[in-house]
């Protein structure tokens, strides 16, 4: 059921409070930080601090464990407004702003058209998964639990275990899942995490203009920028889903914006734009704009860890390109607005692993502790460098996916991408662009050694395609900073030149990446408006002095209005709607019966154990709302290990500990106890608690694949004395194999029946 109208009105009414306070101390905090930052620039700094300060808010009140509705508008409408009256007090005269160069009219229009068609391409998936629910992967295995978890304990300080793989995703940034947990507690449903990264797409889109902005190439910035935005692997990956790539790039491409536009002067001449490098004599980097830079890496960073390679490459350039005496200057003010808004779950690492931030390494030499997982991984760790020498693999796997993911022009798209920033490297008199191109560059490298970007089976990396997003951030880099190369943006024909040439490869690419459902352009057109047409139109008015503050209050008021109206119909349909059709779940294979048991449940602690099907869907049992506490069963380790229980006695020990109502389970923790990379971690989880009385079996499916599941009602306390000796367990082993075949033959026999009956009703021809 959907929550109350008054709970939808209450959690409106929190949020346009909390964005309202929040907003205005972004404005007056970058009034007093960058007072020179006008137009969109300083709306792109606006946006940066407001959610700089959103993540502070939640951070303080996660470690206080009261991450509550009330403490929740509270502390963030109070920081908001804290932070607007230190910005009014110290920001003095209003200093004069340094206007941007103009661009035509025709290259505005062509850059808005491009950001719309943008959003209207994430608006499609994001309003299918408003009726069906989130079902990508990542999303269902970890982005999701997290953030349930986070609204359900009100606390960032706990690590909620998801699985016992190698890859220790608790120990993951998570400021995404974060922003999520606090949306549910708003209101009381999940209703807004198929939505929020079209916030982040917005965000990301003007950042990419501010990058060309002082040379007068915004508009060719932007479309570089969303040719990768708009890519197959985007769209199939971010819109609709709690995956937290988009956040991150939204900051990345923010940071190099600020770094960009940092020394910028005013330009010779009106309308003409700003010269390549700094005045004679003039510092590389004043400090209210490292000030910025900094808050917007540190943002990329709380993210996801691939952000690290991109934002510390730039941040150690701009150390050493500094110049000689000011190089710690740059170095604390960079560090510590870094720190600030980045470090949150670095520091939450190392306090967990015993000194680690990053527990995913034991930084060489240093050794420092990581947690000691089984070797279990969703695919087996190939990175792309492991079939360098193996061309069979570039033609029957890369190249095709390649094309998937960055659209027929994926060739033309890599070559542009690695010339730019080869040419700005080479021959850019500029520091900070060699430094952007530099880390682009190596940020491509680190991807082609990082593991899991080719994983899958020896010769066939089925992980290539989803994982190419570990290549998105330096490629969009390199591609918002191509039309800034001297040669392709002077003289002003030239830029021209190649804003339509970025403007043909894009249509070319998006050609391949709709996903359009005419029953969706309502809420297509409604989207764009709010978060595109709005937006520009207002920023424009605004800037040309032909709209007044009054009626930009009033645009904004009718929009939000609007958003109010018709979100509580979209509320309503999620929970009417969404994970009803649990064939979705993990492409129609996991637990179905099992799914739609656990969505009508609330409130109840359910453990979880099994195979795949049971960790990577494991959203699926939180509920509708997501009240449900679930919890992989696994023994807990040092620096925050988390195994498998390896017995019977040690798996009954854990049941107990857990204190759960439900357990849910496939048959073992691998398929096959002859896998031949996982098979010493075989446990028969269902044969050891079979014949327990204190669990009543409620759901069974034998028909499914990979494995068989069940799950049981827990009355009680579970005993090691009903643990199968090793004869039953190899009775049991052959009873259940019996019971497969039979489901398994049943089905096929169906099949035939249905097949038989299509033939004899298609005549004559259907029979041959």
């Amino acid at each position: 059921m959907a929550p109350s109208f008054g709970s939808y009105i209450a959690g409106c009414l929190a949020v346009i409070g909390i964005l309202a306070a929040l907003g205005l101390g972004g404005y007056w905090l970058r009034r007093w930080i960058v007072p020179e930052f006008s137009g969109a620039l300083a709306r792109l700094a606006d946006a940066t601090l407001a959610v700089a300060l959103l993540m502070l808010s939640l951070e303080i009140l996660g470690s206080l464990s009261i991450l509550e509705f009330g403490w929740i508008i509270v502390l963030t409408i109070a920081i908001g407004l804290g932070a607007a009256g230190l910005g009014y007090w110290r920001a003095g005269e209003r200093r004069e702003e340094i206007k941007a160069p103009a661009v035509t009219k025709w290259a505005l229009l062509l850059a808005v058209a491009v950001a719309s068609f943008t959003m209207a391409e994430w608006t499609f998936p994001s309003q299918w998964a408003l009726d069906h629910g989130m079902f990508g992967g990542d999303t269902t295995w970890y982005h999701m639990p997290f953030a349930a978890t986070m609204a359900q304990e009100h606390s960032t300080v706990h690590l909620h275990f998801t699985d016992p793989l190698r890859l220790a995703a608790w120990f993951y940034p998570q400021s995404s899942e974060l922003v999520n947990g606090a949306a549910i507690v708003l209101f009381k449903t999940d209703w807004l995490s198929p939505l929020l990264n079209l916030f982040w797409l917005a965000i990301a889109l003007l950042a990419c203009w501010c990058v060309g902005r002082p040379y007068k190439v915004g508009p060719a910035t932007l479309i570089a920028g969303a040719i990768i935005l708009d890519s197959g692997v985007m769209i199939e990956t971010q819109p609709g889903e709690a995956r937290n790539d988009i956040m991150g790039l939204a900051f990345l491409v923010a940071f190099a914006a600020f770094l960009i536009n940092a020394h910028q002067r005013r330009a010779p001449r009106e309308g003409t734009a700003v010269q390549d490098a700094p005045e004679r004599g003039a510092p590389l980097l004043d400090k209210g704009p490292l000030v910025m830079a900094g808050i917007a890496a540190g943002l990329a960073a709380s993210v996801k860890t691939t952000f690290l390679v991109p934002v510390a490459a730039i941040a150690i350039g701009v150390f050493l390109f500094s110049g000689k005496g000011r190089r710690w200057t740059t170095a604390w003010i960079l560090g510590l607005s870094m720190l600030v808004t980045g470090g949150y779950w670095y520091v939450r690492a190392a306090i967990k692993t015993g000194g680690n931030p990053i527990p995913i390494t034991k930084f060489g030499p240093l050794h420092l502790p990581v947690p000691d997982q089984m070797p279990l991984d969703p695919r087996p760790r190939f990175a792309v460098a492991h079939y360098l020498d193996q061309p069979t693999i570039y033609r029957h796997w890369f190249f095709p996916q390649l094309e998937n993911a960055l659209g027929p022009l994926w060739p033309l798209i890599l070559i542009m991408a690695v010339a730019a920033a080869g040419f700005i490297i080479w021959r850019s008199g500029n520091k900070i662009l060699r430094v952007l191109a530099a880390a682009a560059l190596l940020t491509a490298i680190v991807y082609v050694f990082t593991p899991l970007t080719a994983a899958g089976q020896p010769g066939a990396p089925t992980g290539f395609f989803t994982n190419t997003r570990y290549l998105i951030p330096g490629l969009i880099l390199a591609m918002v900073m191509l039309p800034l190369a001297r040669p392709l943006r002077a003289p002003d024909r030239r830029a021209w030149i190649t804003m339509w040439f970025l403007a043909a490869v894009y249509w070319i690419t998006v050609l391949t990446t709709p996903k359009w459902y005419p029953t969706y352009i309502f809420g297509t057109i409604f989207i764009t408006l709010a978060l595109v047409w709005v937006p520009a139109a207002l920023g424009v008015g605004r800037s040309r002095g032909v709209l007044s503050r009054r009626i930009v209050t009033a645009a904004g008021v009718l929009t939000v209005l609007a958003a109010v109206i018709l979100g509580r119909a979209q509320e309503t349909q999620f929970a009417e709607q969404h994970y009803t059709k649990t064939t979705l779940f993990l492409q129609e294979g996991g637990p179905q019966k099992a799914y739609a048991f656990a969505q009508k449940l609330q409130h109840q602690r359910i453990g979880i154990i099994g195979d795949s099907e049971i960790i990577f869907g494991q959203y699926g049992f939180f509920g509708n709302p997501p009240t449900n506490e679930v919890e992989f069963i696994g023994v807990p380790g040092p620096h925050g290990a988390y195994r498998l229980p390896t017995s019977c006695e040690q798996f009954m020990e854990r049941i107990n500990a857990g204190n759960y109502d439900y357990l849910i389970m496939s048959r073992s923790t691998e398929d096959s106890r002859d896998s031949p990379e996982y098979g010493e971690y075989f446990y028969p989880v269902y044969d050891w608690v079979r014949n327990d009385p204190a669990l009543k079996k409620v759901i069974e499916e034998l028909d499914i694949v990979p494995q068989p599941d069940w799950v049981f009602k827990v009355n009680g306390k579970v005993s090691p004395k009903y643990c199968p000796t090793p004869k039953q367990e190899e009775e049991f082993e052959e009873e259940v194999e019996t019971e497969e075949e039979e489901a398994l033959a049943e089905e096929e026999k169906a099949r035939e029946e249905e097949q038989a009956e299509e033939g004899e009703g298609s005549g004559e021809e259907g029979v041959e």
